[in-house]
């Protein structure tokens, strides 16, 4: 039985908000202080149509870029909003044909209203990455609520 905290409640109902999350069928599979894993099964939405099944680059681009926006929400400061500044992403190799890809960005350093992050894509496999990532994020800070 999975138990929910309350980074992963926080990185679900973001993720769930998201029209292209959804699209690519974008999961929630952990959340912890700063840290996020999403996954993104294979489908032909993602396919470049060859006999290969190759996953187009920039699918697993944009499931790299969520997760390091969720890993930034779901921060110790739990920020209130967030966008991508910089993300710099080195692809090491094509994912295994018609596999789940999963995403894990960990949100490790933190300024007045800009998170860094390092994240790294993977099949299953993570010896062998499909990706790493590195990138700035601006976020909003949560105002305190005055009474």
């Amino acid at each position: 039985m999975k138990v929910m905290t309350t980074q992963f409640n926080i990185a679900q109902t973001f993720l769930q908000a998201l029209p292209f999350s959804s699209l690519l069928k974008m999961k929630m599979e952990q959340a912890g202080e700063g840290f996020a894993v999403i996954s993104m099964p294979y489908q032909s939405i993602v396919s470049d149509g060859s006999k290969d099944d190759k996953i187009y680059s920039s699918a697993i681009s944009s499931l790299i870029d969520t997760c390091g926006g969720l890993s930034v929400l779901v921060h110790k400061h739990l920020p209130r909003d967030t966008a991508t500044l910089d993300l710099r992403v080195d692809y090491l190799r094509t994912a295994c044909p018609s596999k789940t890809v999963f995403a894990r960005a960990e949100c490790y350093y933190v300024t007045g209203s800009v998170a860094f992050v390092k994240a790294t894509a993977t099949d299953n496999c993570l010896t062998d990455p499909i990706a790493t990532a590195v990138g700035t994020f601006a976020f909003v800070a949560k105002k305190p609520v005055s009474i």
